[in-house]
């Protein structure tokens, strides 16, 4: 068997040899690139300098066409496609974000590693806001974070305690209508608070 595929390879190799060998003596020259074509236990490789096909031992194919094995180095970083970019201010970790299905569902799935989760709508439509300033006040009103939310959920990582969160849109909707309402983070679990705005 592996003789009749030796065979078929070579004569391959001399049908492509005469077609290069024509196309070198036409008035436009082509450039053949170097290409590998596993075939049973051999490989038929062009040679860079010769231009001409020849059968190789299938020792000498780039290790990595014969690699079946799919790990990943530890050394190279998983490919990260999320929009959602977690961040970090004064030790606060938050993340915002949610316009679109896509968004949202990135935000699920990272809902559990936030303790306070704050979303942003109109009131009676429901629709979303984003572009909404969030700041998080200490029992002093001392501000510990102040961001801007990229879409209609925010969520934050807190200490226990208590404190105010004072939210005002930024956008043609509600714009400079401030609302603050307290929060008692006390790890039992999530705590959840929805602003909404009159168009």
């Amino acid at each position: 068997m592996r003789i009749m595929q030796q065979a078929v390879l070579m004569a391959m190799g001399l049908t492509l040899t005469a077609g290069i060998q024509a196309l070198a003596g036409a008035q436009t020259q082509y450039e053949v690139p170097t290409r590998l074509i596993p075939a049973g236990d051999a490989v038929m490789q062009m040679a860079e300098t010769s231009k001409e096909w020849a059968i190789r031992p299938a020792e000498e194919v780039n290790p990595l066409m014969q690699s079946t094995d799919t790990t990943i180095s530890p050394n190279v970083p998983p490919l990260d496609t999320r929009s959602s970019e977690i961040k970090n201010d004064g030790g606060i970790r938050y993340v915002s974000g949610g316009v679109g299905e896509s968004e949202r569902r990135e935000l699920d799935a990272l809902a559990s590693e936030f303790n306070l989760h704050l979303m942003f709508a109109t009131q009676g439509s429901g629709e979303y806001l984003s572009a909404v300033q969030v700041k998080i006040l200490d029992t002093h009103d001392t501000p510990l974070l102040t961001v801007l939310s990229k879409g209609p959920w925010f969520y934050a990582q807190l200490p226990r305690g208590r404190y105010t969160v004072e939210v005002i849109p930024t956008g043609h909707r509600g714009e400079g209508q401030t609302q603050r309402k307290a929060v008692n983070i006390d790890g039992s679990g999530r705590s959840r608070l929805d602003f909404y705005w009159t168009k």
